[in-house]
């Protein structure tokens, strides 16, 4: 079945990310700490997933480019998506970040990007493998978006689990209307 040869794909991009890397993002999202993230096409809608996720664990966060995102100030972080890691928005909002004093951490395919040069952290989604016969079921760049999405939701499983957030908590922050 096609879903199980997804499953594969995605199981060993995601056993392939470094373990210490994560420890390390998980270390920056400190309660109290701002977070915005910015993310183009489908990596934005990656992006706004976590930042929703953030939320939900009381979280201040941000997506870089709504209406109500304030301005980004020292102590904040940004989190960059960007498989390519030239996006021209995605490495504009993290030189705009850095030049006002936040941290930046890029999610990436490519650690020698422009965006992972312009960023304090890069955490690397080894999806893009350029070794690969083309044999994935996974068009375009679904491999990283779906690494991405789920590599984003095992720090939020983490977060939970470290702070003792339960789902009903974050059910209470859930919107109602």
């Amino acid at each position: 079945m096609i879903a199980e040869e997804i499953l594969n794909d995605l199981e060993r991009i995601l056993s392939k990310t470094d373990e210490k890397a994560f420890e390390r993002f998980l270390d920056r999202l400190q309660p109290g700490k701002r977070i915005f993230i910015a993310g183009a096409g489908r990596s934005g809608y990656v992006g706004k997933c976590f930042a929703m996720r953030l939320m939900h664990l009381g979280y201040e966060a941000f997506v870089v480019g709504e209406t109500n995102t304030p301005s980004i100030r020292p102590d904040d972080l940004l989190l960059a998506i960007s498989s390519s890691g030239t996006t021209d928005s995605v490495v504009n909002a993290a030189k705009k970040a850095l030049s006002h004093g936040a941290e930046t951490l890029a999610l990436t395919a490519d650690t020698s990007s422009p965006l992972a040069q312009k960023s304090d952290f890069v955490i690397y989604i080894p999806s893009n493998d350029p070794k690969e016969d083309g044999s994935s079921p996974l068009p375009l760049g679904s491999k990283f978006e779906l690494s991405a999405l789920l590599f984003l939701e095992a720090a939020v499983s983490e977060l939970m689990k470290h702070y003792g957030i339960t789902e009903e908590e974050m059910k209470s922050r859930h919107s109602n209307l």
